[in-house]
Protein backbone atom coordinates (compact mmCIF):
# COMPACT_ATOMS: atom_id res chain seq x y z
CA UNK A 1 0.00 0.00 0.00
CA UNK A 2 2.11 3.29 -1.14
CA UNK A 3 1.03 6.52 0.87
CA UNK A 4 0.32 9.66 -0.39
CA UNK A 5 3.50 11.98 -1.24
CA UNK A 6 3.19 15.24 1.19
CA UNK A 7 1.96 18.09 -0.75
CA UNK A 8 4.75 20.91 -1.28
CA UNK A 9 4.84 23.78 0.60
CA UNK A 10 3.88 26.77 -1.19
CA UNK A 11 7.02 29.16 -2.07
CA UNK A 12 8.08 31.59 -0.30
CA UNK A 13 7.08 34.55 -2.56
CA UNK A 14 3.96 33.02 -2.66
CA UNK A 15 3.26 33.21 0.83
CA UNK A 16 4.69 37.14 1.06
CA UNK A 17 2.19 37.86 -1.94
CA UNK A 18 -0.44 36.06 -0.80
CA UNK A 19 -0.58 38.01 3.19
CA UNK A 20 0.61 41.08 1.65
CA UNK A 21 -2.01 41.35 -0.51
CA UNK A 22 -4.48 40.29 1.69
CA UNK A 23 -3.30 42.68 4.58
CA UNK A 24 -3.59 45.29 1.79
CA UNK A 25 -6.43 45.02 0.40
CA UNK A 26 -8.09 44.07 3.70
CA UNK A 27 -7.44 47.85 4.66
CA UNK A 28 -8.26 49.38 1.20
CA UNK A 29 -11.53 47.64 2.15
CA UNK A 30 -12.10 49.05 5.48
CA UNK A 31 -11.46 52.45 4.10
CA UNK A 32 -14.02 52.00 1.69
CA UNK A 33 -16.41 50.89 3.91
CA UNK A 34 -15.65 53.62 6.48
CA UNK A 35 -16.10 55.88 3.71
CA UNK A 36 -19.67 54.74 2.86
CA UNK A 37 -20.42 54.97 6.09
CA UNK A 38 -19.35 58.64 6.84
CA UNK A 39 -21.51 59.17 3.35
CA UNK A 40 -24.66 57.49 5.45
CA UNK A 41 -23.88 59.40 8.30
CA UNK A 42 -23.78 62.48 6.34
CA UNK A 43 -26.78 62.44 4.74
CA UNK A 44 -28.57 60.64 7.29
CA UNK A 45 -27.65 63.75 9.45
CA UNK A 46 -28.54 66.29 6.39
CA UNK A 47 -32.34 64.33 6.19
CA UNK A 48 -32.46 65.09 9.98
CA UNK A 49 -31.61 68.71 9.84
CA UNK A 50 -34.00 69.01 6.81
CA UNK A 51 -36.81 67.60 8.78
CA UNK A 52 -36.26 69.46 12.01
CA UNK A 53 -35.97 72.89 10.51
CA UNK A 54 -38.55 72.25 7.51
CA UNK A 55 -41.17 71.08 11.49
CA UNK A 56 -39.86 74.15 13.08
CA UNK A 57 -40.65 76.72 10.10
CA UNK A 58 -44.29 74.79 9.99
CA UNK A 59 -44.45 74.32 13.64
CA UNK A 60 -44.33 78.19 13.99
CA UNK A 61 -47.11 78.62 11.08
CA UNK A 62 -49.46 75.66 12.94
CA UNK A 63 -49.19 78.08 16.36
CA UNK A 64 -49.98 81.41 15.29
CA UNK A 65 -52.97 81.96 17.48
CA UNK A 66 -53.89 85.15 15.73
CA UNK A 67 -54.78 83.41 12.37
CA UNK A 68 -57.60 81.24 11.60
CA UNK A 69 -57.13 77.55 11.62
CA UNK A 70 -57.88 77.94 7.82
CA UNK A 71 -55.44 80.51 6.90
CA UNK A 72 -52.83 78.47 8.81
CA UNK A 73 -53.39 75.19 7.00
CA UNK A 74 -53.49 77.43 3.60
CA UNK A 75 -50.28 78.45 4.72
CA UNK A 76 -48.89 75.15 5.23
CA UNK A 77 -49.90 74.10 1.92
CA UNK A 78 -47.85 76.77 0.14
CA UNK A 79 -44.84 75.81 2.36
CA UNK A 80 -44.83 72.29 1.22
CA UNK A 81 -45.46 73.18 -2.18
CA UNK A 82 -41.89 74.88 -2.65
CA UNK A 83 -40.52 71.29 -1.51
CA UNK A 84 -40.91 68.08 -4.04
CA UNK A 85 -39.49 65.42 -2.25
CA UNK A 86 -41.67 65.94 0.97
CA UNK A 87 -44.44 64.75 2.04
CA UNK A 88 -46.75 66.44 4.90
CA UNK A 89 -49.95 64.83 6.70
CA UNK A 90 -51.62 66.76 9.47
CA UNK A 91 -54.38 65.97 11.65
CA UNK A 92 -55.83 67.80 14.77
CA UNK A 93 -56.06 66.30 18.44
CA UNK A 94 -59.23 64.19 17.67
CA UNK A 95 -57.41 62.27 14.77
CA UNK A 96 -59.50 64.12 12.28
CA UNK A 97 -56.90 64.99 8.82
CA UNK A 98 -56.75 68.26 8.42
CA UNK A 99 -54.38 68.24 5.08
CA UNK A 100 -52.95 65.90 3.23
CA UNK A 101 -49.99 65.86 0.18
CA UNK A 102 -51.92 65.32 -3.19
CA UNK A 103 -50.92 62.41 -4.68
CA UNK A 104 -48.56 60.81 -1.73
CA UNK A 105 -49.25 57.90 0.18
CA UNK A 106 -50.80 58.31 3.65
CA UNK A 107 -47.48 58.82 6.02
CA UNK A 108 -49.48 57.06 8.74
CA UNK A 109 -50.04 54.51 7.11
CA UNK A 110 -45.82 53.84 6.02
CA UNK A 111 -45.49 54.80 9.33
CA UNK A 112 -46.61 51.86 11.49
CA UNK A 113 -44.35 49.59 9.07
CA UNK A 114 -41.20 52.11 9.25
CA UNK A 115 -38.32 51.46 11.76
CA UNK A 116 -36.99 53.83 14.27
CA UNK A 117 -34.02 55.34 13.06
CA UNK A 118 -32.86 58.40 15.15
CA UNK A 119 -33.86 60.10 18.24
CA UNK A 120 -35.04 63.73 18.96
CA UNK A 121 -36.52 65.88 21.39
CA UNK A 122 -39.50 66.12 19.57
CA UNK A 123 -40.12 62.56 18.60
CA UNK A 124 -38.57 59.64 16.67
CA UNK A 125 -37.32 59.84 12.85
CA UNK A 126 -38.14 55.99 11.24
CA UNK A 127 -36.61 54.88 7.86
CA UNK A 128 -38.86 53.18 5.40
CA UNK A 129 -37.59 51.34 2.71
CA UNK A 130 -39.43 49.50 -0.02
CA UNK A 131 -38.60 49.80 -3.63
CA UNK A 132 -41.90 48.19 -5.02
CA UNK A 133 -43.68 50.65 -4.30
CA UNK A 134 -44.84 52.61 -7.00
CA UNK A 135 -44.11 56.38 -7.74
CA UNK A 136 -46.24 58.87 -7.25
CA UNK A 137 -47.35 61.82 -9.41
CA UNK A 138 -44.94 64.28 -6.64
CA UNK A 139 -41.53 61.59 -7.90
CA UNK A 140 -42.53 59.80 -4.44
CA UNK A 141 -40.44 56.17 -4.56
CA UNK A 142 -39.67 53.90 -1.99
CA UNK A 143 -37.12 55.09 0.69
CA UNK A 144 -38.38 57.80 3.05
CA UNK A 145 -36.88 59.52 6.88
CA UNK A 146 -40.27 60.26 8.72
CA UNK A 147 -40.78 61.71 11.66
CA UNK A 148 -44.41 62.52 14.17
CA UNK A 149 -44.05 65.32 15.82
CA UNK A 150 -46.79 67.16 18.15
CA UNK A 151 -47.85 70.19 17.89
CA UNK A 152 -49.01 72.52 20.79
CA UNK A 153 -49.80 75.92 21.88
CA UNK A 154 -47.03 77.37 24.41
CA UNK A 155 -49.98 77.79 26.85
CA UNK A 156 -51.38 74.40 25.87
CA UNK A 157 -51.05 70.85 27.80
CA UNK A 158 -52.09 68.66 24.81
CA UNK A 159 -50.96 68.62 21.61
CA UNK A 160 -53.03 70.44 18.89
CA UNK A 161 -52.17 68.68 16.02
CA UNK A 162 -50.41 66.01 15.08
CA UNK A 163 -47.43 66.59 12.16
CA UNK A 164 -46.07 63.67 9.71
CA UNK A 165 -43.33 64.38 7.63
CA UNK A 166 -41.43 62.20 5.15
CA UNK A 167 -38.67 62.97 3.05
CA UNK A 168 -37.34 60.83 0.46
CA UNK A 169 -34.05 59.96 0.44
CA UNK A 170 -33.65 58.36 -2.69
CA UNK A 171 -31.43 60.12 -4.34
CA UNK A 172 -29.45 59.91 -1.37
CA UNK A 173 -29.23 56.28 -1.95
CA UNK A 174 -28.69 56.18 -5.77
CA UNK A 175 -25.61 58.47 -4.74
CA UNK A 176 -24.55 55.87 -2.36
CA UNK A 177 -24.85 53.23 -4.25
CA UNK A 178 -23.28 54.41 -7.42
CA UNK A 179 -20.61 55.46 -4.82
CA UNK A 180 -20.15 51.41 -4.11
CA UNK A 181 -20.28 50.60 -7.61
CA UNK A 182 -17.27 52.85 -8.23
CA UNK A 183 -15.67 51.30 -5.35
CA UNK A 184 -16.01 48.15 -6.20
CA UNK A 185 -14.90 48.30 -9.73
CA UNK A 186 -11.89 51.12 -8.51
CA UNK A 187 -10.89 48.41 -5.90
CA UNK A 188 -11.21 45.78 -8.03
CA UNK A 189 -8.38 47.83 -10.54
CA UNK A 190 -6.79 48.05 -7.09
CA UNK A 191 -6.33 44.74 -6.12
CA UNK A 192 -5.39 43.87 -9.30
CA UNK A 193 -2.55 46.39 -9.20
CA UNK A 194 -1.40 45.94 -5.32
CA UNK A 195 -0.97 41.78 -6.01
CA UNK A 196 1.24 43.27 -9.42
CA UNK A 197 3.64 45.24 -7.47
CA UNK A 198 3.70 43.04 -4.31
CA UNK A 199 4.64 40.13 -6.94
CA UNK A 200 7.17 42.39 -8.49
CA UNK A 201 8.31 44.08 -4.62
CA UNK A 202 8.74 40.46 -3.74
CA UNK A 203 11.16 39.28 -6.83
CA UNK A 204 13.01 42.03 -6.26
CA UNK A 205 13.17 41.90 -2.58
CA UNK A 206 14.33 37.70 -3.01
CA UNK A 207 16.97 39.12 -5.43
CA UNK A 208 20.18 38.84 -3.16
CA UNK A 209 18.97 34.81 -1.51
CA UNK A 210 18.69 34.23 -5.97
CA UNK A 211 21.93 35.42 -6.02
CA UNK A 212 23.25 33.61 -2.81
CA UNK A 213 22.11 30.42 -4.29
CA UNK A 214 23.33 30.55 -7.69
CA UNK A 215 27.11 31.50 -6.25
CA UNK A 216 26.29 28.10 -3.98
CA UNK A 217 25.33 26.22 -7.02
CA UNK A 218 28.19 26.90 -8.95
CA UNK A 219 30.79 26.26 -6.32
CA UNK A 220 32.93 23.11 -7.38
CA UNK A 221 35.42 20.62 -5.50
CA UNK A 222 37.96 23.36 -6.88
CA UNK A 223 36.22 26.35 -4.90
CA UNK A 224 36.42 24.99 -1.56
CA UNK A 225 38.58 27.74 -0.44
CA UNK A 226 36.32 30.44 -1.43
CA UNK A 227 34.24 32.19 1.02
CA UNK A 228 30.87 33.90 0.94
CA UNK A 229 31.25 37.84 2.45
CA UNK A 230 28.06 37.93 5.47
CA UNK A 231 28.44 42.05 4.97
CA UNK A 232 27.57 41.20 1.30
CA UNK A 233 24.06 40.38 1.63
CA UNK A 234 21.35 41.39 3.80
CA UNK A 235 20.98 40.58 7.13
CA UNK A 236 18.16 38.32 6.81
CA UNK A 237 20.34 35.99 5.10
CA UNK A 238 23.72 36.46 7.01
CA UNK A 239 23.39 33.65 9.24
CA UNK A 240 22.94 31.38 5.77
CA UNK A 241 26.04 32.75 4.73
CA UNK A 242 27.93 32.07 7.86
CA UNK A 243 26.55 28.83 8.31
CA UNK A 244 27.40 28.02 4.76
CA UNK A 245 31.13 28.93 4.97
CA UNK A 246 31.42 26.94 8.24
CA UNK A 247 30.30 24.21 6.32
CA UNK A 248 32.44 24.88 3.57
CA UNK A 249 35.35 25.03 5.98
CA UNK A 250 34.62 21.40 6.97
CA UNK A 251 33.95 20.02 3.74
CA UNK A 252 37.74 21.46 2.62
CA UNK A 253 39.11 19.62 6.02
CA UNK A 254 37.69 16.63 5.39
CA UNK A 255 38.47 16.95 1.56
CA UNK A 256 41.99 17.93 2.27
CA UNK A 257 42.42 14.83 4.66
CA UNK A 258 41.37 12.75 2.68
CA UNK A 259 43.60 13.65 -0.65
CA UNK A 260 46.30 13.90 2.31
CA UNK A 261 45.49 10.58 3.51
CA UNK A 262 45.53 9.03 -0.29
CA UNK A 263 49.09 10.46 -1.26
CA UNK A 264 49.87 9.25 2.53
CA UNK A 265 48.70 5.65 1.71
CA UNK A 266 50.54 5.47 -1.53
CA UNK A 267 53.36 7.11 -0.54
CA UNK A 268 53.42 4.07 2.87
CA UNK A 269 52.80 1.34 0.35
CA UNK A 270 55.48 2.30 -2.37
CA UNK A 271 57.80 1.80 -0.01
CA UNK A 272 57.60 -1.77 0.91
CA UNK A 273 56.42 -2.51 -3.01
CA UNK A 274 59.40 -0.94 -4.14
CA UNK A 275 61.50 -2.80 -1.82
CA UNK A 276 59.83 -6.22 -2.93
CA UNK A 277 60.65 -5.48 -6.49
CA UNK A 278 64.02 -4.29 -6.24
CA UNK A 279 65.15 -7.17 -4.11
CA UNK A 280 63.37 -10.32 -6.56
CA UNK A 281 65.43 -8.07 -9.30
CA UNK A 282 68.45 -8.13 -7.95
CA UNK A 283 67.78 -12.23 -6.77
CA UNK A 284 67.04 -12.64 -10.26
CA UNK A 285 70.07 -10.70 -11.89
CA UNK A 286 72.65 -13.69 -11.14
CA UNK A 287 72.17 -17.43 -9.86
CA UNK A 288 71.84 -17.39 -6.07
CA UNK A 289 72.26 -20.27 -3.26
CA UNK A 290 69.50 -21.10 -1.48
CA UNK A 291 70.69 -19.33 1.75
CA UNK A 292 70.16 -16.03 -0.51
CA UNK A 293 67.12 -16.94 -2.23
CA UNK A 294 66.10 -18.04 1.66
CA UNK A 295 67.20 -14.19 3.07
CA UNK A 296 65.48 -12.57 0.43
CA UNK A 297 62.21 -14.52 0.68
CA UNK A 298 62.88 -13.34 4.72
CA UNK A 299 63.15 -9.96 3.54
CA UNK A 300 60.27 -10.16 1.61
CA UNK A 301 58.06 -11.81 4.14
CA UNK A 302 58.98 -8.94 6.47
CA UNK A 303 57.73 -6.42 3.46
CA UNK A 304 54.47 -8.47 3.19
CA UNK A 305 53.75 -8.68 6.90
CA UNK A 306 53.90 -5.02 6.77
CA UNK A 307 51.67 -4.16 4.12
CA UNK A 308 49.88 -7.06 5.80
CA UNK A 309 49.53 -4.73 9.23
CA UNK A 310 48.85 -1.64 7.20
CA UNK A 311 46.22 -2.59 5.14
CA UNK A 312 44.23 -4.52 8.77
CA UNK A 313 44.72 -1.23 10.36
CA UNK A 314 43.26 0.43 6.93
CA UNK A 315 40.46 -1.87 6.96
CA UNK A 316 39.85 -1.43 10.58
CA UNK A 317 39.42 2.97 10.37
CA UNK A 318 37.32 2.24 7.40
CA UNK A 319 34.88 0.47 10.05
CA UNK A 320 35.46 3.05 12.44
CA UNK A 321 34.79 5.90 9.76
CA UNK A 322 31.76 4.25 8.92
CA UNK A 323 30.39 4.05 12.80
CA UNK A 324 30.68 -0.31 12.59
CA UNK A 325 32.76 -0.43 15.44
CA UNK A 326 30.76 -1.93 17.72
CA UNK A 327 32.86 -2.98 21.35
CA UNK A 328 31.71 -5.88 23.12
CA UNK A 329 31.30 -3.97 26.35
CA UNK A 330 32.36 -5.90 29.71
CA UNK A 331 33.76 -5.22 32.87
CA UNK A 332 37.61 -4.98 33.09
CA UNK A 333 40.26 -4.61 34.95
CA UNK A 334 42.40 -2.10 33.64
CA UNK A 335 45.40 -3.13 35.82
CA UNK A 336 45.12 -6.51 34.69
CA UNK A 337 44.51 -5.55 30.64
CA UNK A 338 47.62 -3.04 30.94
CA UNK A 339 49.78 -6.10 32.59
CA UNK A 340 48.42 -7.79 29.91
CA UNK A 341 50.17 -5.60 27.47
CA UNK A 342 52.94 -5.47 29.50
CA UNK A 343 53.96 -8.98 29.32
CA UNK A 344 53.51 -8.12 25.35
CA UNK A 345 56.33 -5.79 25.19
CA UNK A 346 58.45 -6.64 28.31
CA UNK A 347 61.19 -8.20 25.47
CA UNK A 348 61.03 -5.02 23.65
CA UNK A 349 61.83 -2.89 26.74
CA UNK A 350 64.78 -4.50 27.73
CA UNK A 351 66.09 -4.74 24.44
CA UNK A 352 65.63 -0.82 24.35
CA UNK A 353 67.09 -0.26 28.01
CA UNK A 354 63.66 1.02 28.75
CA UNK A 355 61.71 0.41 31.96
CA UNK A 356 57.67 -0.08 31.81
CA UNK A 357 55.96 1.36 35.13
CA UNK A 358 52.18 0.57 36.13
CA UNK A 359 50.73 3.09 38.71
CA UNK A 360 47.69 3.63 40.24
CA UNK A 361 44.51 1.46 42.32
CA UNK A 362 42.89 -0.99 40.63
CA UNK A 363 40.12 0.02 38.91
CA UNK A 364 37.34 -1.29 36.73
CA UNK A 365 35.40 0.20 33.76
CA UNK A 366 32.69 -1.19 30.62
CA UNK A 367 34.98 -1.74 27.07
CA UNK A 368 35.91 -4.29 24.70
CA UNK A 369 38.90 -5.99 26.15
CA UNK A 370 40.37 -6.66 22.15
CA UNK A 371 40.17 -2.94 21.05
CA UNK A 372 41.41 -1.47 24.73
CA UNK A 373 44.43 -3.83 24.74
CA UNK A 374 45.32 -2.50 21.14
CA UNK A 375 44.63 1.28 22.12
CA UNK A 376 47.10 0.60 24.63
CA UNK A 377 49.32 -1.50 22.57
CA UNK A 378 49.90 1.76 19.80
CA UNK A 379 50.59 3.69 22.49
CA UNK A 380 52.93 2.04 24.49
CA UNK A 381 54.51 0.76 20.95
CA UNK A 382 54.67 5.12 20.57
CA UNK A 383 56.18 6.02 23.42
CA UNK A 384 59.29 3.10 22.87
CA UNK A 385 59.46 4.24 20.08
CA UNK A 386 60.94 8.24 21.45
CA UNK A 387 61.92 7.04 24.84
CA UNK A 388 65.80 6.96 25.26
CA UNK A 389 67.78 4.27 26.47
CA UNK A 390 67.69 4.23 30.44
CA UNK A 391 64.61 5.94 30.64
CA UNK A 392 61.46 5.09 31.88
CA UNK A 393 57.62 4.56 30.34
CA UNK A 394 55.17 5.10 32.94
CA UNK A 395 51.49 4.16 32.73
CA UNK A 396 49.11 5.53 35.31
CA UNK A 397 45.41 4.74 35.78
CA UNK A 398 43.66 7.59 37.74
CA UNK A 399 39.74 7.29 38.16
CA UNK A 400 36.97 10.22 38.59
CA UNK A 401 33.12 9.80 39.26
CA UNK A 402 32.08 8.86 35.53
CA UNK A 403 35.20 8.41 34.16
CA UNK A 404 38.50 6.13 33.54
CA UNK A 405 41.94 7.37 32.94
CA UNK A 406 45.24 5.70 31.54
CA UNK A 407 47.96 7.78 30.73
CA UNK A 408 51.42 7.03 29.18
CA UNK A 409 54.28 8.80 30.04
CA UNK A 410 57.72 8.86 28.55
CA UNK A 411 60.20 11.16 28.09
CA UNK A 412 61.84 12.65 25.23
CA UNK A 413 62.27 15.60 22.83
CA UNK A 414 59.19 17.79 23.80
CA UNK A 415 56.42 17.92 20.85
CA UNK A 416 55.79 21.76 19.45
CA UNK A 417 52.07 22.94 20.60
CA UNK A 418 50.95 23.61 16.86
CA UNK A 419 51.53 19.50 15.88
CA UNK A 420 49.66 18.43 19.02
CA UNK A 421 46.23 18.68 17.60
CA UNK A 422 46.97 16.49 14.70
CA UNK A 423 48.78 14.08 16.39
CA UNK A 424 46.08 11.64 16.05
CA UNK A 425 45.04 12.41 11.99
CA UNK A 426 46.66 9.17 9.85
CA UNK A 427 49.93 9.69 8.61
CA UNK A 428 50.70 12.97 9.85
CA UNK A 429 54.44 13.54 10.74
CA UNK A 430 55.68 15.98 12.85
CA UNK A 431 59.12 15.76 10.26
CA UNK A 432 57.63 15.88 7.26
CA UNK A 433 61.00 15.08 5.42
CA UNK A 434 61.65 11.60 7.71
CA UNK A 435 60.91 8.15 6.70
CA UNK A 436 59.27 5.36 8.46
CA UNK A 437 61.64 2.43 8.60
CA UNK A 438 60.28 -0.73 10.72
CA UNK A 439 58.49 2.38 12.75
CA UNK A 440 54.93 1.02 12.58
CA UNK A 441 52.44 2.00 9.64
CA UNK A 442 51.76 5.49 10.88
CA UNK A 443 48.34 5.48 12.25
CA UNK A 444 48.56 3.64 15.25
CA UNK A 445 47.85 6.70 17.54
CA UNK A 446 44.10 7.44 14.66
CA UNK A 447 43.15 4.14 15.69
CA UNK A 448 43.61 5.24 18.89
CA UNK A 449 41.10 7.77 18.85
CA UNK A 450 38.74 5.54 16.54
CA UNK A 451 38.84 3.21 19.84
CA UNK A 452 38.40 6.20 22.00
CA UNK A 453 35.13 7.40 19.89
CA UNK A 454 33.48 3.77 19.56
CA UNK A 455 33.67 3.57 23.57
CA UNK A 456 32.11 7.38 23.94
CA UNK A 457 35.52 8.19 25.60
CA UNK A 458 38.11 10.46 24.50
CA UNK A 459 42.14 10.47 23.55
CA UNK A 460 44.79 13.96 24.74
CA UNK A 461 48.15 14.54 24.50
CA UNK A 462 50.29 17.16 25.66
CA UNK A 463 53.83 17.48 26.27
CA UNK A 464 56.45 19.45 27.92
CA UNK A 465 60.45 19.91 27.69
CA UNK A 466 60.16 16.51 30.27
CA UNK A 467 57.64 14.32 29.43
CA UNK A 468 54.97 13.75 26.88
CA UNK A 469 51.75 12.38 27.68
CA UNK A 470 48.61 10.58 26.37
CA UNK A 471 45.61 10.11 28.00
CA UNK A 472 42.78 7.42 26.90
CA UNK A 473 39.86 8.36 28.41
CA UNK A 474 36.81 5.77 28.97
CA UNK A 475 33.14 5.83 30.85
CA UNK A 476 33.16 3.27 34.03
CA UNK A 477 31.50 1.64 36.37
CA UNK A 478 32.03 2.96 40.31
CA UNK A 479 35.39 1.43 40.76
CA UNK A 480 36.80 -0.69 43.34
CA UNK A 481 38.08 0.19 46.49
CA UNK A 482 41.72 0.64 46.54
Amino acid sequence: MSSKPLARPFSLATRLTFFISLATIAAFFAFAWIMIQSVNVHFAQQDINDLTGIGASLERVLTQSDEPEARRVEILKNVVSGYSNLIISLEDADGKALFHTPGAPDIRLLLSHATPDYSLPGGNVYLFSDPAMPTTERGAHGSWRMVRLPVSYPSGEKPAYILYMALSIDFHLHYINGLKNKLTVTASLICILIVIIILFAVYKGHAPLRRVSRRIHNFTSRDLDVRLDPLAVPIELEQLVISFNHMLERIEDVFTRQSNFSADIAHEIRTPITNLVTQTEIALSQPRTRQELEEVLYSNLEEFARMSVMVSDMLFLAQADNNQLIPQKKQLDLIDEIGKVFDFFEALAEERKVTLRLEGPPCRAEGDPIMLRRAISNLLSNALRYTPPGAAITVRVAQEETLRHISVENPGPAIAAEHLPRLFDRFYRVDPSRQRKGEGSGIGLAIVKSIATAHRGSVSVSSDARVTRFTLSLPARPCSPS
